[in-house]
């Protein structure tokens, strides 16, 4: 062999390497968004069905009527809590926050948490939440507790909700809330690290 025909198939063989280096690479990208994007959809997935029960709930007790009466609300929403609850009888921690799924919202979570934002971020959380929760699936949310609010950058990175449920961060935890129930749909211990 000539020393041109050899230094062409050492020259061929480089560039085969590094095309399988970067295909290889690029497929572990791809293959990273997709289990991102597949993570995402589940937890889509999982909240519509929550929706569907929720939405069938309203059907069977109706829908809350315009009232000033607190006792009228407060009935209304038990009847819903209690007919939401009945159907997901079955439902246990993690039926929504799956491990994925709470893998991937802490991934979300921590880039907030670092630093001195993330410390003020903490302490708001902190300074909000109310002593103490039942971290129980169908359980209600305590009467007369307040509602932490969660700060404006968590809820940018986490996936959008419906009306009907909203995301409440309780010290370092995280909860699913029905809105109009009042009921813990599923929580995340240790969201917030």
């Amino acid at each position: 062999m000539t020393r041109k025909v050899l230094a062409a198939i050492l020259i061929t063989g480089a560039a085969v390497v590094a095309t399988t280096a970067v295909a290889k690479q690029r497929g572990a990208t791809a293959t990273v968004a997709n289990a991102d994007a597949l993570t995402q959809q589940d937890f889509k997935k999982r909240i519509d069905a929550y929706i569907a029960v929720h939405n069938e709930a309203v059907k069977d007790v109706g829908a809350l009527k315009e009232t000033s009466d607190p006792a009228e609300i407060k009935a209304a929403q038990n009847a819903l809590a209690q007919r939401i609850a009945a159907a997901r009888a079955a439902a246990k921690p993690g039926d929504i926050f799956t491990p994925d799924i709470r893998n991937r919202f802490r991934e979300l979570l921590a880039p907030h948490l670092k630093g001195e934002d993330g410390r003020d971020a903490k302490e708001i959380v902190k300074d909000d939440a109310p002593p103490t929760v039942p971290f129980k699936v169908n359980a209600p949310y305590p009467d007369g507790k307040p509602l932490p609010t969660v700060p404006a950058k968590f809820l940018v990175n986490l996936p959008p909700l419906p009306k009907q449920v909203e995301y409440r961060i309780i010290d370092n935890h995280l909860i699913l809330r029905d809105v109009d129930a009042n009921l813990i749909v599923d929580y995340m211990l240790n969201a917030i690290r």
